[in-house]
C-alpha cells in the first residue's frame, strides 16, 4: 500500500515538473528586471511558494528511489562550507521574517574540499533547518558546522541545528525519522508536514556511512546532529576561480561560450533563452532531436544541453550519436541531459549512456550554473574565439 501510494504521488508529480520549472525559472529572471517594493514583495511569495512545492516533489521521488533500492550517490569536488553557506544565506529571510535570531557559525578551515554528493548535503542541510525555522515561534534558530580534517585524509563534518521551538513530545521522539508520522489524531496548533522529509534525511545520512541523532524537550526546543565523513582534496586541486562564481554567480566564466539547447517544450527554451543571454553566451535552439543533432554536425558547441523525452530522436539517441562522432573533440563535447523524468535513478546511469552530467527539473539559474561549469574546460587565454 505504501509504494502503491508513493507510486501514485510520483507519477502525478512527475507531470508538474515542466511547469513548475517554468515557473520557478521565469520568477527567477523577473527578480532580475526593475520592480517596485509591492511588486518584489508579490514575487517572493510565488518564490517561496514554488520553493516548497519543489521540495516536496524532491522528496518523493528520493524517497521512491530508495524503496526501490536504485538510490545512488554521485561523486564531485565541492566546498562543505561553500554549501553551508549557500544554504543558511537562503533560508535565513524566513527566519526573520518570524522574527527569529538566525546564528550561523562555521569552526574549522573554510577552504576544506572534498569529494561527494554536495547535492545532498544541502538537501540534508535544508530539511533541518527549513523544520527548526518552521516549529520555531519565537526565540532562535542556531546552525552550525564544524570541519575537522583527519590523519588519513578523510574531512569529518558535522553539523548541528538547534532551536528554541515547540520541542518533540517524548512519545513521538522514537519515530521522528519515520515516513507519514504524521498521521493520525490531529493536535491543536499542529503543523504537519508531508511526512517525508526527515525520513528522507535518515536514508541520505545512512547512505553515506554517516550518522544522526535528535535530543528534544517539549516547550523549550530541539537540537539535531549528524555526522559525515568525505574523502579529502589536496590543496593544489582547489579551484579557486570556480568556487568564486558559484558564490557570486556572475556567470562571467560562461561568457561568449556556444552552447546548443534541445528541448521540445516551448517555454524550457524561452527560459534557456533567457538564462544563457545573461550569460553573454552565444546558443543555437533545437525543438527536437533530428533538429539538434543536425546543428551538432554542422557547429562546434563548447556544450550540449539536452531534454531526454524528444520527438524524432531522444536525447538518449542524440548523445549516442555525438559520441560516435569520428572528430575527438566534438565527440568528446560536454553533454547534459535535463530531464523531468525521475524514474532515472542517478548521475551513473546517465554518464553509462554518455552523458557528462544531469540535472533533475526543476532547477533554479544557480543549479544549473553549478552544473555547467563542474564539466566546461577552461577558455585559454589569448586566443581568438
Amino acid at each position: 500500500m505504501m509504494n502503491t501510494r508513493l507510486d501514485m504521488i510520483s507519477n502525478i508529480s512527475q507531470e508538474v515538473r515542466t511547469p513548475l520549472n517554468a515557473i520557478i525559472g521565469f520568477s527567477e529572471q523577473l527578480s532580475y528586471t526593475t520592480l517596485d517594493c509591492n511588486q518584489r514583495e508579490l514575487l517572493a511569495s510565488v518564490e517561496n511558494a514554488a520553493g516548497m512545492l519543489m521540495q516536496i516533489q524532491q522528496n518523493i521521488h528520493e524517497l521512491g528511489w530508495l524503496q526501490k533500492g536504485q538510490l545512488y550517490l554521485d561523486t564531485y569536488p565541492f566546498s562543505p562550507y561553500i554549501i553551508f553557506d549557500t544554504v543558511t544565506a537562503q533560508l535565513s529571510c524566513r527566519a526573520h521574517n518570524k522574527h527569529l535570531r538566525f546564528e550561523v557559525t562555521c569552526e574549522g578551515e573554510r577552504q576544506l574540499e572534498v569529494t561527494g554528493d554536495g547535492e545532498r548535503l544541502s538537501r540534508i542541510l535544508v530539511c533541518l533547518i527549513e523544520n527548526a525555522i518552521r516549529y520555531t515561534d519565537t526565540g532562535s534558530v542556531h546552525c552550525h558546522m564544524q570541519l575537522k580534517k583527519q590523519v588519513s585524509g578523510h574531512v569529518q563534518v558535522n553539523i548541528q541545528v538547534r532551536d528554541t521551538g515547540r520541542g518533540i513530545s517524548p512519545d513521538r521522539l522514537p519515530f521522528i525519522f519515520e515516513q507519514y508520522m504524521y498521521n493520525g489524531t490531529p493536535v491543536e496548533g499542529d503543523l504537519h508536514g508531508a511526512g517525508l522529509g526527515l525520513a528522507l534525511v535518515r536514508a541520505l545520512v545512512e547512505l553515506q556511512k554517516g550518522q544522526i541523532s535528535v535530543e528534544s524537550t517539549p516547550g523549550k526546543g530541539s537540537s539535531f546532529s549528524c555526522s559525515l565523513t568525505y574523502p579529502g582534496l589536496p590543496a593544489p586541486q582547489t579551484i579557486v576561480v570556480t568556487q568564486q562564481e558559484v558564490g557570486q554567480m556572475t556567470g562571467q566564466f560562461m561568457k561568449d561560450r556556444y552552447i546548443l539547447v534541445a528541448d521540445d517544450q516551448e517555454m524550457n527554451l524561452a527560459l534557456l533563452e533567457k538564462i544563457l543571454t545573461r550569460w553573454q553566451c552565444r546558443f543555437d535552439k533545437a525543438p527536437d532531436g533530428v533538429a539538434a543533432y543536425e546543428l551538432f554536425v554542422c557547429n562546434n558547441y563548447d556544450m550540449v544541453l539536452l531534454d531526454l523525452q524528444m520527438p524524432r530522436m531522444t536525447g538518449m539517441e542524440v548523445v549516442k550519436r555525438i559520441r560516435e562522432d569520428k572528430e575527438p573533440s566534438k565527440a568528446q563535447v560536454p553533454v547534459l541531459a535535463l530531464t523531468a523524468d525521475t524514474t532515472m535513478p542517478g548521475n551513473q546511469a546517465f554518464i553509462d549512456a554518455g552523458f557528462d552530467d544531469y540535472l533533475l527539473k526543476p532547477f533554479r539559474e544557480k543549479e544549473i550554473y553549478d552544473v555547467i561549469i563542474r564539466h566546461l574546460r577552461p577558455v585559454p587565454v589569448n586566443v581568438p574565439r
